[in-house]
Parts: structure tokens; C-alpha cells; sequence
């Protein structure tokens, strides 16, 4: 019997609500950066063109000024991406196979696949799932997950997706790639806006995967390493209720 100087285990319930909580504080944060980089990264884009119109001839400025419209442009899309991850649109939950999103995704990025010659086996489950999803939304997740898994991954190799559904109708999906291991510091918090271990990136796609399947009641896993290396995303989605 716990006393009351010991510390109460966390539950189900207690867990996902603090999860939520923190989810909440990443998208305020996220929504505060972009407000304040936004209009400056205007100004400065505004201020170029501005002197790209009265240039001469001289090269030297224009290629400077052509990098300053290509960093504004880079952090243009920074903006547009923390905005996605702290203000965005409720789900609008209904009854719908995960699996189905899966293959509408794998089709949409057939090119990419193609691009690095990356195969992939997309295993159902024999028993299909009903969950309920915002099939648009979890579309993003997937593919920010998938996007990532493919630049991980050698050219050439094999990328699978393995679908299971629990005996309570729980659905869950394993994406798996060959790629390098992610580091430990950079995993601990792979889901935080801006994180991110590839250069020139803004770290913001794992981060609005999370928060998509967070808005499902769902799950979002990553783990590297294991007796087969690699990289392992691992996806669950409660069963849809019956009414």
C-alpha cells in the first residue's frame, strides 16, 4: 500500500492528459515563434526586392541579394510550418480503415519512392480495421512519417509497413527502414517542433504527425536501433465506437 509520501503511479488516463498538456505548450510555443519571426522575415524580404529594383549591375550584390530572398523564403516556410503545428484544424472524426490512408499515401508518393529506387511491402491485417479518423489528417501524418523513412533509408532497400489489429480492435502500424540510427539526444525528443537531425530541415513534420494522432486518441512511437538496426515508427488507433 502506497503512503503518501510516495508518489502515485501514473495511469492510462493521467498519462494522456499530461501528454496533452504538453502537446499544448509545444503548439503555443510553436504559434509565439512564428507570430514573431513573420513580420520581420516580411521586412527583410520586402526591403530586398526593394533593392534588387534599384541595383545596377553590379553582381556581387545581386547574388547576395538572390541568397537573402532564398534564406527569407527558407524561413517563410519555417512560419508556415510552426502555424500548422500550433493552430490546427480540429479532426473531424468518422469511421474508416487506416490501411486504406496508408495505400492513398504510398500512392501519392509513388515519385519519391522511385527517386532513391526504395520498395515497399505494405502488410494488412487479415481482419480490417474500423477506426475513427480525420482520413485527410492522418494522410499528413502518414506522410510526414513515410517522408522521412524514405530519406533515411539506403537507395535501393526495402521500406515495410506491417499492419495488426489487437483482439480489442486497437490497429497498429510499423514502419520500418534500414537507414542509420537516430542519436539518443536527438530521439528523446524527436517530437518537439524543430528537432530535427538532418540539415536545412525545420524539424516540424514529426511534430504534426504526433500532434495528429495525439487529436485521435492515438499513439506515435519512434525507435532506432534493435537487432535488425534501422529505424521503427509505430502507429495505434483505438477501434471506433459502436453506437
Amino acid at each position: 500500500m502506497a503512503t503518501e509520501s510516495e508518489p502515485r503511479p501514473e495511469t492510462p488516463i493521467t498519462t494522456r492528459t499530461l501528454h496533452r498538456e504538453r502537446v499544448k505548450l509545444s503548439q503555443n510555443v510553436a504559434t509565439s515563434i512564428a507570430h514573431e519571426l513573420r513580420n520581420p522575415v516580411f521586412a527583410i524580404a520586402s526591403a530586398t526586392q526593394l533593392l534588387r529594383y534599384r541595383n545596377g549591375d553590379d553582381p556581387i550584390i545581386e547574388r547576395n541579394l538572390g541568397r537573402i530572398l532564398r534564406e527569407t523564403e527558407r524561413l517563410n516556410t519555417l512560419v508556415a510550418a510552426l502555424l500548422e503545428y500550433g493552430r490546427p484544424e480540429p479532426v473531424r472524426l468518422e469511421p474508416g480503415d487506416p490501411d486504406e490512408v496508408w495505400t492513398d499515401v504510398l500512392t501519392a508518393h509513388r515519385g519519391l519512392l522511385e527517386s532513391k529506387a526504395v520498395l515497399v511491402n505494405h502488410t494488412m491485417p487479415r481482419d480490417r480495421a474500423t477506426c475513427a479518423i480525420d482520413a485527410e489528417q492522418l494522410s499528413t501524418a502518414f506522410g510526414n512519417v513515410l517522408v522521412n523513412a524514405i530519406d533515411a533509408a539506403p537507395e535501393g532497400s526495402d521500406l515495410t509497413i506491417h499492419s495488426v489489429v489487437d483482439r480489442d480492435g486497437t490497429w497498429r502500424s510499423h514502419v520500418h527502414n534500414d537507414g542509420p540510427p537516430i542519436s539518443d539526444d536527438v530521439l528523446a525528443r524527436i517530437f518537439e517542433p524543430l528537432v530535427t537531425a538532418k540539415p536545412g530541415h525545420a524539424g516540424i513534420g514529426l511534430a504534426v504527425a504526433h500532434r495528429i494522432l495525439t487529436d485521435h486518441a492515438g499513439t506515435l512511437a519512434i525507435a532506432g536501433g534493435g537487432t535488425d538496426g534501422g529505424t521503427t515508427a509505430s502507429f495505434g488507433l483505438p477501434p471506433a465506437r459502436v453506437p
